[in-house]
């Protein structure tokens, strides 16, 4: 029953994951002009999000899923290192991404004119580098301690090969999975959560200072102020999923790791009898950390108003299929008007779109 249910939860996740970062990804990557600079930089920094979450839909939830139900390691040595690596890579990213925006949205409200010059698309690509060279540094001790073993039980009747983490000491391992919960969970989404109440107290503050400062300041409208609220949710939003959505898998690989050190190093470890339900408990705890990737594009959608954006592109979409099909029908083959009136109708339905 818990392989079923195992299953159902990750092909379900799967395929809402794939489905919403794919559209996510075609709606933040649409060519937009005469846009905002904080805007444009958030788009940037949710693209790069969006990867991240693709990397985790397509990479580790079908080997996990694989994983819970062979119960052995099967797809060899070479995934044994990179799959928990391109994970953990990926979840460091995300939360470091989030920091970054969060950070975007801070300096939007509180000096909205210097953001303009302090985010631009230089030093957006520069912070996306530092973010993914930092977390693959951090990272990077799992692709060399991660490595398959072959376990003889009941007298050489059974042999199994499982993946785990080998370290020369426990210590090690202990203080290398703390080092990871503090640098890529515990510091990220504390600062995360403080930016977040920053930039809200900023936005909703109803102290008539503040009014006055934004009917001298052109940079803050009734409308942008708007919009900049509707962004400052959505990435509150994302804020708490990641924080809740990976807070249980944190917990138990912690209590695992000081509690049972040894667990499959040793073919007397697997007697835990009185542990065993905390790892019964793992595979869900982990199936709702790698679920988070699958449920940030409704956070983009439902609290982004992202889905206004999507919309447009489907009318667009289906406008512009119609006058290619009426076109078609009006114009013989040969005429040479056909082409550019084309190309005219998706530019300027693209153009509505902004």
């Amino acid at each position: 029953p818990t392989t079923i249910v195992l299953v159902v939860i990750y092909s379900v996740s799967f395929v809402v994951g794939m489905v919403g970062n794919i559209m996510a990804l075609k709606v933040l990557t649409r060519k937009r002009s005469n846009r905002l600079a904080g805007v444009s930089a958030t788009r940037s920094l949710l693209i790069n999000l969006a990867i991240c979450d693709m990397m985790v839909i397509c990479i580790c939830m079908p080997v996990n899923l694989g994983h819970q139900v062979y119960k052995a390691w099967v797809f060899g040595d070479f995934l044994c290192r990179t799959v928990p690596f391109v994970q953990a890579v990926s979840v460091s990213a995300s939360v470091l991404s989030l920091a970054v925006i969060s950070l975007n949205r801070y300096y939007s409200v509180h000096n909205p004119l210097n953001a303009r010059s302090f985010f631009t698309c230089k030093k957006l690509f520069c912070m996306i580098c530092v973010v993914w060279a930092l977390s693959s540094g951090l990272c990077m001790p799992l692709i060399f301690m991660n490595k398959t073993k072959t376990l003889v039980l009941f007298n050489g009747k059974l042999v199994i090969m499982v993946c785990i983490e080998r370290w020369p000491h426990v210590k090690q391992k202990q203080a290398y999975n703390f080092l990871l919960f503090c640098a890529l969970y515990g510091f990220p989404v504390l600062f995360n959560l403080i930016i977040c109440f920053l930039t809200g107290r900023k936005l909703w503050s109803t102290d008539d200072k503040f009014k006055e400062c934004n009917k001298c300041n052109s940079a803050l409208t009734g409308s942008r102020l708007k919009v900049r609220k509707k962004i400052a949710k959505m990435v509150v939003a994302l804020v708490l999923l990641f924080t809740l959505s990976w807070l249980p898998l944190y917990v138990v690989d912690i209590w695992v790791d000081f509690n049972m050190p040894n667990v499959l190093n040793d073919e007397d470890e697997l007697n835990h009898v009185q542990h065993g339900w905390i790892l019964q408990v793992r595979p869900f705890a982990q199936w709702l950390g790698l679920t988070n990737s699958a449920l940030n594009p409704l956070c983009y959608c439902f609290v982004g108003n992202l889905y206004r954006s999507a919309k447009r592109f489907r009318n667009s979409y289906r406008k512009r299929i119609s006058s290619v099909f009426a076109l078609s029908l009006s114009q013989t083959p040969s005429s040479p008007s056909v082409p550019r009136l084309l190309s005219y109708t998706a530019s300027k339905d693209m153009s509505d779109l902004d």
